[in-house]
């Protein structure tokens, strides 16, 4: 009963934030794009609740809940006590990455929630699992990475029949999206370390590497084998081009459910005297990861804000331009146009608006001369 508090207030507050702090940004935008399921997906959340931000996040807070439905469905084939079954769905829950896909609208919620009812049906009905498989062989591309990790785990299990249709449907999807592998060398690996820190908060990323290690001396599930192919893949990649993470990180968040495993069976195999530097251990790592958690919510305050600055600053910006009653406008940034249009911005060509990345600044335009410029990253919605 407890639980099923916690999770209702932990997502009405996470459905209250995305309305009154989120705007429509431009890297939804653009997520939209790469991911058409999801103009599907908003246009039917908008027929029924209108143009609003509640109707843009509404879907994506439900398929976490989902997410996490199907994730304490999983952990009971992990864990024989109620309490660790309770205890590892609250840690993936409170994961940054996790948290972040909630909140905004892009693939990577849609991704884990498919990848979780995967691994869920493999459990139950495999028939019903290798259906899904078909299915996801025009899904998205990214999917590529998930008939790899299998190939390796049927070649483990020696599973000839998971073995073949892993291959085909491998081929396919590299075909259907025409999956290429380009760039040259150019380094971008700390980069991808960099956003898996932020997926997993810094010290809980450290631990994430060490039960990768020690996965390979337990008994090796099938999410073993996705998680560390998806990890390794990414890896692979990032040295020679910039690779998007919602292709990968769908696939690696549920290797919670061995990092729990392995923190649990650490600790209670040593005697109760001996597990203060696991208690320490614990309190460290769960600190970081509702540190960085709270960090996510405030960043609006900090300068971190310019990393993210499009995810606050259209709600503003839209206010300030109907002040000046400037209500029709085009612009030299598409997707920055398809937010401002979503917030009653009207399409035309009477002022022109010019965004600046770089600076962080916007310029409008009316007859080509420059009547008003707004710093974006000073933009918030409080």
């Amino acid at each position: 009963m407890r639980l099923i508090v916690f999770y209702l207030f932990y997502y009405l507050f996470l459905l209250w934030y995305g309305v009154n702090f989120l705007s429509f940004s431009i890297v939804e935008v653009d997520s939209i794009k790469n991911f058409p399921l999801l103009n599907y997906i908003l246009d039917f959340s908008i027929s029924i609740f209108g143009k609003n931000d509640f109707a843009l996040r509404f879907t994506s807070i439900i398929f976490s809940i989902f997410s996490v439905l199907l994730f304490y469905n999983l952990s009971n084939y992990f864990f024989k006590k109620k309490n660790d079954i309770y205890f590892a769905t609250i840690i993936f829950s409170l994961i940054p990455g996790f948290v972040i896909s909630s909140l905004i609208i892009n693939k990577s919620i849609y991704l884990l929630f498919f990848t979780l009812l995967f691994f869920y049906l493999y459990k139950e009905k495999k028939f019903f699992s290798y259906l899904l498989l078909f299915l996801g062989v025009f899904l998205d591309k990214s999917l590529i990475v998930l008939y790899l990790g299998l190939i390796f785990y049927s070649i483990y299990k020696k599973d000839n029949f998971l073995l073949i249709l892993s291959i085909i449907l491998f081929t396919f999807n590299a075909n259907y999206f025409n999956y290429r592998i380009g760039g040259k060398p150019k380094g971008y690996f700390l980069n991808v370390f960099g956003t898996y820190f932020l997926i997993f908060s810094p010290l809980v990323f450290l631990y994430f590497l060490y039960t990768l290690y020690k996965g390979f001396f337990v008994k090796k599930e099938i999410i073993f084998f996705i998680a560390i192919t998806s990890f390794l893949v990414s890896i692979l990649f990032s040295f020679r081009q910039r690779i998007k993470i919602d292709d990968y990180a769908p696939f690696v968040l549920p290797y919670v459910l061995y990092m729990v495993k392995i923190f649990l069976n650490s600790y209670r195999v040593r005697l109760p005297r001996f597990r203060l530097s696991y208690k320490l251990l614990f309190i460290i790592l769960f600190s970081s990861m509702i540190l960085f958690d709270i960090v996510l919510f405030l960043n609006c305050y900090t300068p971190a804000k310019k990393i993210t600055s499009s995810f606050y600053f259209i709600k503003p910006l839209v206010k300030k331009l109907k002040n000046k009653n400037i209500d029709y406008l085009y612009c030299n940034n598409s997707k920055l146009c398809t937010s401002l249009y979503f917030y009653g911005i009207n399409k035309g060509n009477k002022y022109y608006l010019k965004y600046e990345k770089s600076d962080f600044r916007v310029s409008i335009f009316h007859k080509k001369k420059k009547i008003l410029i707004i710093n974006v990253s000073k933009l918030n919605t409080l």
